[in-house]
C-alpha cells in the first residue's frame, strides 16, 4: 500500500492534515476525524495540554519540512505524534513542573524528536534487509523516538540548576506488603463495575498523560470513526472517503472500525491484570496501568491482519505488557524516571518480530515478513 500523499496544493488543507493526522498517529494511524476528537478530549481536560499537543506536533512537522523530509510523510502525520508526546510529557504531563525551563525543554524536545523519529524509522525499517528489498521485512519504530528522547532529556535535567523536578514524596507511612513496594492500605475502597470502567477510560486518556475519563470517551469515539479522509486525486488516489485508517496496513476498505473497541479492551486487560496482581490501587485508578496496553492492542491488530490467531497474539502481548510495565517502573524508577510508553514499544517489537516465524499469523504490508 502506498502512503497517501495528502498534498493537494492547498496550503490550508495540507496544514490541517499535518496537524490532525499527527495527533491521530499517537494511537498509530492517520485519520483527521480521530485527530480532531482526540484534541477536543484533551482540551476538555486541560487547555494547557491541548495547546502543547498542537504546538509540539506542528514544531515536529515544521522541523521535518525544514530538514527536507518527504512531504507526504509529514502531511500523513508521521513527524507529529512522537513530537507531541515529547512536548506533552515535559510540560503538560504529570512528571515535572510547568515553568519556563520545562517549556523550553518541551519545545526543543519536540524539535529534535523529528530527527530521532527518522533515525528509529531508518533503523527498524532497514535493520532486516535480506536478499534485496523484495525479500526484506521491517517493524515500525512506534513511539521509540519519543521515549528515548524524553528519557535522555529527563535524565539530563536531573543535573540542571533549574526548578524542574517536584520534591520527592515523603516516605510512605503505610505498612508495605511483605516483599513488595505496594502499601498495604485499608481505605475501604471497593472495585465496582463503575470504578472499573472509569479506570479503563482513564487508561485510554493516559496515552497523552491526561487523567480524565471523559477524555477517554472522546478517544474511544475518535478511534472508532477512523476514516482516513485522504483527498481525492485522480489517477493518484481515488479511494472513497470512508477508507479505514485503522486497518490501512492490510485492508484500507475493511468494514472493521474496531480501534475504539481494541483501546477499551487493552486498557481493560491492563486494569484487570493490575487488580489481580495487587498493584497500587491509586495507580490503577489513575489509569497508569492501561495506556501501554491500549497501544499494544491497537498496534498488534492494525499492523497485521486481524484474524483469530493475531487477536490471540495481541491479547497475550497485552497481558505480557501488564508485567513489563511494573518491571520498567522499578527499573527506571531507580533514576527517578517514568516508564512512559516503553512497555508498549518493547512488547510490540518482540511480538512483531515473533510474527515472522509463525505462518498462521499473517503479516502486514511490509511488516514482519515480505
Amino acid at each position: 500500500m502506498a502512503v497517501p500523499t495528502y498534498s493537494t496544493g492547498d496550503p490550508l488543507l495540507d496544514f490541517l492534515y499535518t496537524l490532525f493526522n499527527g495527533i491521530a498517529e499517537v494511537p498509530l494511524f492517520s485519520s483527521p476525524i480521530t485527530g480532531v476528537l482526540i484534541l477536543a478530549g484533551v482540551f476538555l481536560a486541560s487547555r494547557k495540554a491541548g495547546a502543547m499537543m498542537v504546538l509540539a506536533g506542528l514544531i515536529g512537522a515544521g522541523v521535518a519540512i525544514l530538514a527536507g523530509a518527504p512531504y507526504g510523510l509529514v502531511t500523513f502525520g508521521l513527524f507529529g505524534y512522537n513530537s507531541i508526546l515529547t512536548g506533552m510529557a515535559f510540560w503538560s504531563g504529570p512528571f515535572v513542573k510547568a515553568n519556563k525551563a520545562t517549556f523550553f525543554i518541551s519545545i526543543f524536545g519536540a524539535a529534535i524528536t523529528a530527527f530521532t523519529w527518522m533515525a528509529f524509522s531508518h533503523l527498524m525499517g532497514d535493520l532486516f534487509v535480506l536478499n534485496g528489498l523484495a525479500q526484506s521485512w521491517a517493524i515500525p519504530g512506534f513511539t521509540s523516538s519519543f521515549i528515548f528522547t524524553t528519557w535522555a532529556l529527563m535524565y539530563a535535567s536531573k543535573r540542571f540548576g533549574h526548578d524542574i523536578w517536584p520534591a520527592p514524596p515523603p516516605p510512605q507511612k503505610e505498612e508495605l506488603i511483605a516483599g513488595s513496594n505496594n502499601p498495604n492500605t485499608n481505605d475501604g475502597f471497593k472495585w465496582t463495575v463503575k470504578e472499573f470502567m472509569i479506570a479503563t477510560l482513564k487508561g485510554v486518556s493516559q496515552v497523552t498523560f491526561v487523567e480524565n475519563w471523559k477524555t477517554g470517551v472522546f478517544w474511544v469515539v475518535g478511534l472508532t470513526l477512523a476514516f482516513e479522509l485522504a483527498p481525492f486525486i485522480a489517477g493518484v488516489q481515488d479511494r472513497p472517503w470512508w477508507t479505514n485508517a485503522y486497518t490501512a496496513q492490510w485492508d484500507e476498505f475493511s468494514p472493521l472500525y474496531l480501534a475504539g473497541l481494541m483501546a477499551l479492551l487493552g486498557s481493560g486487560i491492563g486494569v484487570a491484570m493490575a487488580i489481580l496482581t495487587k498493584l497500587p490501587t491509586a495507580e490503577i485508578r489513575l489509569g497508569l496501568h492501561g495506556f501501554n496496553q491500549v497501544l499494544v492492542m491497537i498496534a498488534l491488530t492494525s499492523f497485521v491482519p486481524l484474524t483469530p490467531q493475531s487477536f490471540m497474539m495481541a491479547v497475550f502481548a497485552t497481558i505480557g505488557c501488564s508485567f513489563l510495565m511494573p518491571a520498567l517502573q522499578r527499573f527506571f524508577g531507580q533514576w527517578g524516571l517514568p516508564a512512559l510508553t516503553g512497555p508498549f514499544v518493547f512488547t510490540a517489537w518482540v511480538f512483531l518480530l515473533a510474527t515472522s516465524g509463525f505462518q498462521n499469523i499473517p503479516a502486514g504490508i511490509g511488516w514482519s515478513r515480505p
